[in-house]
């Protein structure tokens, strides 16, 4: 399969994407999370690239999608250009934290582009509870200093504070990590407001498979929550990957994979 990087300009902005070529078949478009870019679901993509016409897009702000300032509206938006834009409807999106809430705001928002939904730990938190939407608050502040910080590292220096934070994944993930923290702009900051899940939820009415990490680790979407998701919309079903954190797919590969083929195959 011949994976070729391209351009979408629409208006003054441009979002870089990637794309198989594998027309005629279904297509499955992925959405990173917070700086990431496109290329840091490769494996993934990889191993369903028979199956598949795949799109792996750089969001605002990330990869070499355009710089500017951006609102989590926007960022669907984007993505709904890409699809209607490309004629890919109705696509799978597949999103990962950021990304996820991106892809559930596409589902409710634009329900004719996409057939399905695959959401890997969206950040989302119970609104009743005071300590986790504290926790949010402080983890957009580290996400600011993480930004700064990494501008000061060698590429040598990053790729061990990587692999000193994430044990657990495998070698093959890092440079695509290593060179996704190279491209991301800090005005990506402003694009990590959600509107309350409770509003995206409601309006989903296509079958949407959440992926949520073990409770022990550093995953987001806790227990609580995904039981009154599971409550609001029986459009969704959800699965924990066990010894994983946030980072499902790069901590458990296998049990995660076999959670997505089941879902869309």
């Amino acid at each position: 399969m011949d994976w070729q990087a391209n351009d979408l300009r629409i208006s003054d902005r441009v979002t870089h994407y990637y794309r198989n070529g594998n027309t005629g078949k279904p297509t499955l478009v992925f959405c990173h999370g917070f700086s990431d870019n496109g290329l840091c679901w490769h494996k993934v993509a990889f191993t369903l690239t028979e199956q598949f016409d795949i799109v792996l897009l750089d969001a605002r702000n990330h990869g070499q999608s355009s710089r500017g300032a951006v609102s989590p509206k926007d960022m669907t938006q984007d993505l709904a250009d890409v699809i209607t834009t490309l004629n890919l409807a109705p696509v799978i999106a597949v999103g990962h934290s950021m990304g996820a809430s991106t892809v559930a705001r596409l589902a409710a928002d634009y329900p004719n582009l996409v057939s399905r939904i695959v959401l890997e730990d969206p950040a989302w938190f119970d609104e009743a509870d005071a300590k986790p939407l504290k926790g949010q608050r402080r983890r957009a502040a580290g996400f600011a200093k993480y930004l700064e910080m990494i501008t000061r590292l060698s590429n040598d220096q990053l790729l061990a504070m990587g692999q000193a934070q994430h044990p657990k994944w495998p070698l093959d993930e890092f440079p695509n990590w290593v060179q996704s923290k190279r491209e991301v702009d800090v005005l990506a900051l402003k694009g990590l407001a959600p509107p309350p899940w409770q509003a995206l939820v409601h309006r989903i009415n296509c079958p949407a498979l959440l992926l949520h990490a073990d409770e022990t680790s550093d995953g987001i979407l806790k227990q609580p929550v995904v039981d009154q998701i599971l409550t609001l919309n029986p459009c969704f079903q959800a699965i924990q990957i066990k010894d994983a954190g946030h980072n499902l797919r790069r901590e458990q590969f296998e049990p995660f994979m076999a959670a997505i083929k089941a879902f869309l195959l």
